[in-house]
């Protein structure tokens, strides 16, 4: 299976083609170009809203064609929009990310993320989470999982039918359990 990872030109995302090796994926970076020879298309997790809005608008006519994963700040593209700068997330869920009240932010660390719905791409576990950003969580039937800081937030979200998957959380820094979650969005993108 071929991934396409889109690259913001703003971090390292070494870790997460490495990560999606070890669970079964040839992966490759891509700013654009080559996404249509792409089985599945993610948008990583690192970088400020502003910056990954003005890339990440590529993909939004593959919606519903090519599986796609947001991960942490690719999670937050998904919405409409977000406190944390300028530029239009690209609505394949309806909502605006909010700065986070929690401890410490931003939110660093292995959280206890609870599933909701019936998605199952997120078990109850521990997932390691570094934002300053998220969705607050209020029951909506995208809602994957959540976790609990001094309110509840949004941990993952899911879309089978159009195949649009996300979590707040990093994958690739998540053990055992994050590698899991990646071979089942794998999984769910080659059918």
């Amino acid at each position: 299976m071929k991934i396409a990872i889109l690259d913001y030109t703003v971090g390292n995302i070494g870790s997460l083609i490495s990560a999606l090796r070890r669970a079964g994926a040839e992966a490759f970076i891509s700013r654009g170009e080559g996404l249509g020879e792409a089985d599945a298309v993610i948008l990583p997790g690192v970088g400020t809203f502003s910056a990954a809005s003005r890339l990440a608008a590529v993909v939004k006519g593959y919606a519903g064609s090519k599986p796609m994963l947001g991960i942490c700040l690719g999670m937050q593209l998904l919405f409409d929009s977000s406190e944390e700068g300028e530029g239009q997330g690209l609505s394949f869920f309806p909502g605006r990310v909010v700065r986070i009240d929690a401890e410490r932010i931003p939110h660093i660390g292995w959280e206890l993320t609870s599933a909701a719905g019936t998605c199952g791409l997120v078990d109850r576990g521990y997932y390691y989470y570094l934002h300053s950003y998220g969705v607050e969580a209020g029951g909506a039937p995208y809602e994957a999982a959540y976790i609990e800081l001094r309110r509840r937030y949004v941990a993952a979200v899911c879309d089978e039918g159009r195949g649009i998957y996300g979590v707040q959380f990093h994958p690739e820094r998540s053990g055992r359990r994050g590698l899991e979650v990646l071979r089942r969005f794998l999984k769910l993108a080659r059918t």
